[in-house]
């Protein structure tokens, strides 16, 4: 309905729709405004919120990744979430989960100098070009917690597993007691076209590890090759930019 209704849609709308009540319309959207998919406007009226809207784009890619992150979420009972890579900047366009599951405080969207801490920012570290990597690191490692990787060579040697894995991983490398599994997804052609994810605390890592990973790989078909980053043909070659001292970007 939202998505139908540029103008936005009331509550009243939405029970008389569904054959609900007017309270449970309000609680399916501002459930809805929780998750980042809808927000309410003056007098009542929700829209499609703005970051949502990406994943809907005309270019065909967001309508899988809105299954893709709805299946990771009801496989693995774990907040998922999709990141593309827009005007040059790699951001988290949906996010889902329920009340209770691990959200970072204060994450920002757009995944810019913290990639390497990351989970989604590694997965297209380890599908961007070696020259596009090495201007990367040529801007520094910054050390989020103790457990950041902030070797070069201990980078690299991760970016490859990544591609041979089909998987990236953080732990606690932005955050304590905050973890990530993310794996990229590819057209049919094997281009690039962004990464999911899902986030989890330590003990969830700890115990759940092997089993999420296999999710992730079977959700987004991921198919082992000899070298995947030869192999692959990026829609938009992956290249991670350098916009000086005060501003680092990942981008496609």
């Amino acid at each position: 309905m939202l998505a139908r209704a540029p103008e936005g849609v009331r509550a009243d709308e939405v029970a008389t729709r569904l054959n609900k009540s007017v309270s449970t319309a309000y609680n399916l959207l501002n459930s809805l405004c929780d998750e980042h998919v809808a927000v309410r406007g003056p007098g009542g009226v929700y829209r499609l919120a703005p970051a949502f809207k990406l994943t809907v784009a005309s270019d065909g890619a967001g309508e899988d990744f809105t299954g893709i992150v709805d299946d990771l979420l009801a496989r693995t009972h774990k907040r998922a979430y999709a990141a593309v890579v827009r005007n040059g900047v790699l951001r988290i366009v949906l996010e889902k989960g329920m009340q209770g599951m691990p959200k970072l405080p204060g994450m920002d969207p757009e995944i810019r100098d913290n990639a390497h801490a990351l989970a989604l920012g590694k997965v297209v570290l380890a599908h961007s070009p070696p020259e596009a990597v090495d201007r990367y690191i040529a801007n520094g490692l910054r050390p989020f917690t103790p457990n950041t990787i902030a070797s070069p060579d201990e980078l690299r040697s991760e970016l490859h597993d990544i591609r041979r894995t089909g998987v990236a991983e953080e732990r606690e490398e932005f955050d304590g007691d905050f973890c990530c599994i993310a794996a990229p997804i590819l057209d049919r052609r094997r281009r690039f076209l962004g990464a999911v994810g899902i986030s989890m605390s330590r003990r969830a890592f700890n115990q759940e590890h092997d089993a999420l990973a296999e999710t992730l790989r079977d959700v987004t078909r991921f198919q082992p090759s000899a070298d995947s980053r030869t192999v692959l043909e990026p829609a938009r070659e992956p290249t991670l930019a350098s916009a000086g001292s005060h501003e680092r970007g990942c981008r496609l």
